[in-house]
């Protein structure tokens, strides 16, 4: 539809992709959830500094589903073109709005890193999960505070680092040291405290 409204963005993934099933049709699709830094330049300290952080729910339909499901992984940088809507969600103690894209084409952004391209495409694969929550993974269990830590954080159920691998693929393990090395510092707002240190979790988990 002409009349509604299109948004190409960047961001990180904040943690792995997640299989979700439509109640509606059945249909098996992806949730993609990324932090989009806002940046401004600081003349006090003469460098790019973050204004705030937006956290996107980015939902892939059909084949793009299964492939980003395949592609991506927590830390990822990645860049997405689709429609953007507003879905209201409630608690039973707070309520809020959630920023969703409809994507219509998704990648890796390699404007932060190298990255390597298989054709082809992948089937839906693993356990299928519920239907897209746009409620914050924070407000499910008692409270805002502690949302871009709980979405933020640093290690996989598996015990694994969230950096990127290959469809089908396994991450490398790593200690506990390594696990603090990926973790993005931010403050109780969700705004990242450290862009240095930020830059450089992220260098490192491409």
């Amino acid at each position: 539809m002409m009349n509604e409204p299109t948004i190409t963005l960047s961001g990180n993934l904040t943690r792995d992709p997640e299989r979700k099933t439509s109640t509606a049709n059945g249909k098996d699709f992806a949730v993609v959830p990324i932090a989009v830094n806002r940046r401004r330049f600081d003349p006090a300290q003469d460098s790019w500094v973050t204004a705030d952080t937006m956290f996107i729910d980015l939902l892939c339909f059909r084949h793009i589903g299964a492939l980003a499901l395949a592609s991506f992984r927590k830390g990822d940088p990645v860049i997405a073109h689709g429609r953007l809507s507003l879905r209201d969600w409630k608690t039973e103690t707070s309520a809020g709005t959630t920023a969703v894209v409809d994507v219509d084409t998704i990648g890796h952004d390699v404007s932060r890193g190298v990255s390597r391209f298989t054709k082809g495409r992948v089937g839906y694969d693993g356990d299928r999960l519920d239907e897209h929550d746009p409620t914050p993974p924070a407000a499910l269990t008692g409270g805002l505070v502690g949302a871009a830590e709980q979405r933020t954080g640093t290690r996989r159920e598996d015990g694994r680092a969230g950096g990127h691998q290959g469809a089908g693929g396994e991450g490398a393990p790593v200690g506990e040291d390594a696990g603090r090395d990926l973790e993005i510092e931010v403050d109780d707002d969700g705004v990242v405290a450290d862009d240095a240190q930020a830059d450089g979790v992220l260098a490192r988990s491409a």
